[in-house]
């Protein structure tokens, strides 16, 4: 089957990484959609068009808000997944907690809209549902490449290519959306229900997908917890027989083979939780370090450039920002898809190079804001490259789990680390990028 998908039970596991990877950046990529209509938000809560906004300062700045709040969730929320305490924790029902809370984001939002309510209890359960997302996405995240990392690296490579490829349907739907719809109040608010409504429509797809991976052979074969649950399961099934109705050899014979089944296990016996507080982090992090600094790296700069190094390019044209996010998407997805081939992967330090090099891309968006480079098609071609060299942090992510040396648990905790050191990036970068962005034209 193509892309190496040997059976149907391993064509779902993909499909739902794939919806993991789309509901990981989902309610951001739904927000960042309507931008007018969170703007003007204050206008729909208050069901009156001519509303004036109590806030200019939050109403005006709502989406840089929303960013704060939550990469400080993030902030503090992610590096609880390293804990004993959330390492105990299944992986239905970190998946359950974590979608719910994203879900449950998008919700509050959606819902404020239709029950209408004052400016001052909009600006505060939008903050509660901020919060709420910001506490649900690290944890899916981590979650997610926790659940990949059990199983072979293309798997980690579709959770990727889920986030990239949400990003580009978003793109496409706002130039459709663009083109068929006015710019007026009544369609910003249609607009809103479309996205708002699908998202929440995929998070429940990608959830129910998720909390049923316990039930396919696939995953059972390769994830511990699934396999451990499937083995219970078995076990409950066999009717127990008297000792008087076995024979003494047979009695002897099936002792042995049980302790010899025990031992054979060793650390595959344990569950993904188990698993995972066996295992110590540090010896993880000397291991897989330099796909650590990668990552980090990657992630970093292409969150700075985009979007803040490319708005400013020209404010005024209502279609470049779109355009470009589109051109930068369509890279993005190319670069991201491409992980999942062994013919296109090279070798770790030449990621790590890469990584390093790619800041370079920085020159050409700042020549372009300061007009230096005048006109669109720099921007373009330049915006198209940093999207599809995004490819190798990307690599770095299904590397990680897979480098030389990493027993079983460690594998978990690559990919947890993995996770940590993507939201470390970013969050740098939109701290960084907030600060740079006060001084541009």
């Amino acid at each position: 089957m193509a892309l190496g998908l040997s059976s149907s039970a391993e064509v779902y596991v993909y499909v739902t990484c794939l919806f993991l990877g789309v509901s990981i950046i989902l309610p951001l990529n739904t927000r960042y959609s309507a931008p007018m209509f969170m703007i003007n938000y204050y206008k729909y809560v208050t069901g009156d068009e001519n509303a004036k906004p109590n806030s200019v300062l939050f109403w005006a700045n709502i989406l840089t808000f929303y960013t704060v709040i939550s990469l400080v969730t993030q902030s503090f929320v992610g590096p609880t997944v390293l804990t004993q305490t959330v390492r105990r924790l299944s992986l239905s029902l970190r998946f359950a907690l974590s979608i719910t809370l994203m879900m449950t984001e998008v919700f509050m939002v959606l819902m404020l809209p239709i029950t209408k309510v004052s400016q001052t209890t909009a600006i505060v359960f939008f903050v509660i549902a901020t919060i709420l997302g910001g506490m649900g996405k690290p944890c899916l995240e981590a979650t997610s490449y926790t659940l990949a990392a059990s199983m072979p690296e293309k798997f980690t490579s579709t959770i990727m290519f889920g986030i990239s490829i949400c990003g580009l349907l978003t793109s496409m739907m706002q130039c459709i959306v663009k083109l068929s719809m006015e710019n007026i109040y009544e369609s910003q608010l249609t607009q809103s229900y479309i996205y708002f409504s699908l998202a929440l429509l995929i998070m429940a797809v990608a959830l129910v997908m998720a909390l049923s991976l316990r039930y396919n052979s696939y995953a059972q074969e390769h994830v511990a917890e699934f396999r451990a649950l499937k083995q219970k399961h078995d076990d409950n099934k066999v009717e127990p027989q008297t000792a008087a109705d076995v024979p003494t050899e047979m009695k002897e014979t099936t002792d042995v083979e049980d302790k010899s089944d025990v031992d054979s296990r060793g650390e595959g016996g344990m569950t993904t939780a188990e698993q995972l507080v066996a295992t110590p982090i540090m010896p993880v992090v000397r291991i897989i370090r330099m796909m650590l600094i990668s990552c980090f790296l990657g992630f970093f700069l292409t969150i700075f450039i985009f979007p803040s190094l490319i708005i400013p390019i020209d404010r005024a044209d209502d279609w470049f920002s779109t355009i470009a996010a589109l051109i930068f998407n369509i890279g993005n997805s190319i670069g991201s898809f491409s992980t999942s081939f062994e013919t296109f992967r090279y070798p770790r330090r030449v990621v790590l190079y890469v990584s390093i090099v790619r800041f370079l891309l920085i020159i050409p968006f700042i020549l372009s804001i300061y007009k230096h480079i005048p006109g669109h098609t720099v921007p373009y071609i330049f915006s198209f490259i940093l999207g599809l060299t995004h490819y190798f942090p990307v690599l770095s992510m299904v590397y990680g789990p897979v480098t030389h040396g990493l027993n079983d648990g460690q594998k978990l905790m690559a990919g947890r680390l993995m996770g940590m050191a993507l939201l470390l990036g970013a969050s740098a970068a939109s701290v960084v990028a907030m600060t740079v962005v006060i001084f541009l034209p």
